[in-house]
């Protein structure tokens, strides 16, 4: 991947040098999830929500205002524009608004449809602008075509999704490059082999490779990569403009492809996110302390809000590793939590958000196999050895929180991981043993140090 280029501001017009005839430039984007609804958001009384929320038109606004800038000559979305149907009409207008300004300027768009916003799905619609030279905006769902774009000598491939689940390779099925001009595929898709993403529309690099195009311009895969086979053309997701959770870590953004006399392209990459998703994983075996923990976050966080440029940042604080630690830090989650949320408060004022913070912490191994209990502390050292063992663990904690699961709101239930209760995870199921055994341990610890006369030793 080309360097990245840091563009905050979005002042691009100064710096371009004018464009030779010879060259054209396309925005390549993706995965914009317009209005995506962001789970759990209410229950963090903190929360930026309207920050959050907004994010996704703010980066689709950054995109517009970048391609204007950048004076691209075409500008690709492949795939989930938006999240599904819409609840509310401001979300359809909200990318006329953006449609609109770059046919204003010159700039033809062209769109093909995902999983997420398929043909099927969508029952709300608005009118849309119309591209220049006044053909529509999205591509085809019944079969693939190409759309030439003459006076740049651009040939664009490409096909909508019509149902979500699109399990059929709609690349095998893209029609022939066309000799002369800069040919570039636009497909949604798993692209078999990349990662754990359902994969619709499944096909491999070979055989994107064999389509003979010059550019493959793919969304789906959230995360920015190039699948290039050596000797072929770039084969590149370009992540989504905006995270949306903490999954989606890092910058994101779109790149812009530079494309020469002879059909030879490279591309960059372009920020264009407005908050930025960030773990901080702090391993606290070597620590005696809780105030390393606080130290280390702090340390983090600064160096974390300089390479943010002044987006809002929010962060997710894990502990882990073997340490003494370990049951101190769980019995303390809250004072900890509150802790790191002042440092937060504290370091960034505003521009940082503590999202959430996981205690993943064990105990120091050899502490483990030395155990000298007596009476109810022996018995929950048996009971936690049964269930550690236990190859079931997920789907036993599901049958005894399946009462409690239905009756949480709609957008904590599910198997995703932003549900309260993750069942399909098996290290979620892990975790929760781990933390739950802590607490319980501290606390008839507690019990026992209560009991014993002062002085006694043993």
């Amino acid at each position: 991947m080309n360097e990245t280029a840091s563009n905050l501001e979005f002042e691009f017009a100064d710096s371009v040098d004018p464009k030779p005839m010879s060259s054209r430039r396309i925005l390549h984007a993706a995965d914009i999830h317009l209005d995506s609804p962001l789970k759990k958001l209410d229950q963090y009384e903190s929360a930026p929500a309207q920050r959050i929320r907004r994010a996704s038109r703010r980066a689709l606004e950054n995109m517009t205002r970048l391609a204007i800038d950048q004076r691209v000559d075409l500008v690709v979305i492949a795939g989930d524009l938006y999240d599904g149907d819409w609840t509310d009409q401001n979300t359809g207008l909200a990318f006329v608004a953006e449609a609109a300004k770059l046919v204003s300027a010159g700039i033809p768009l062209l769109v093909i449809r995902g999983n997420h916003d398929a043909a099927n799905m969508m029952t709300s619609s608005l009118p849309l602008p119309k591209n220049p030279d006044g053909s529509e905006i999205f591509l085809r769902t019944d079969k693939a075509e190409t759309r030439y774009l003459e006076d740049i000598s651009v040939a664009v491939h490409g096909q909508s999704f019509r149902t979500r689940a699109e399990k059929s390779n709609l690349a095998a099925r893209y029609p022939n490059p066309v000799s002369g001009m800069f040919n570039l595929g636009l497909l949604h898709t798993g692209l078999e082999g990349t990662s754990s993403h359902a994969h619709y529309a499944p096909c491999t690099p070979v055989e994107l490779t064999d389509r003979g195009y010059d550019y493959w311009a793919l969304g789906h895969i959230h995360l920015r990569g190039d699948y290039q086979i050596e000797g072929g053309p770039p084969i590149v997701f370009s992540g989504n403009l905006q995270g949306r959770h903490i999954g989606e870590q890092g910058a994101k953004g779109c790149v812009i492809i530079d494309v020469d006399s002879k059909n030879q392209c490279r591309y960059e990459f372009y920020p264009l996110d407005v908050l930025r998703w960030q773990e901080c994983k702090i391993d606290v075996s070597p620590m005696s302390h809780r105030d390393e923990v606080i130290d280390a976050y702090q340390q983090w966080l600064v160096q974390q809000m300089e390479d943010c440029e002044g987006r809002l940042l929010v962060t997710r604080v894990r502990l882990v590793g073997e340490s003494a630690l370990h049951l101190s830090l769980h019995q303390n989650a809250e004072l900890i939590r509150a802790e790191l949320q002042a440092i937060s408060v504290a370091t960034g004022g505003d521009q940082v958000w503590l999202e959430d913070v996981k205690v993943r912490t064990a105990m120091p191994h050899q502490r483990k196999i030395h155990v000298d209990l007596e009476g109810p502390l022996e018995s929950l050292a048996h009971v936690l050895e049964s269930l550690r063992a236990e190859p079931d663990l997920a789907e036993l904690l599901e049958n005894e929180l399946s009462g409690l699961n239905k009756k949480l709101p709609k957008e904590l239930r599910g198997d995703d991981d932003q549900a309260a209760f993750p069942f399909s995870d098996s290290q979620w199921a892990d975790e929760l043993i781990e933390s739950a055994a802590a607490d319980v341990l501290g606390r008839l610890q507690d019990d026992k140090a209560k009991l014993e006369p002062t002085g006694v030793q043993k």
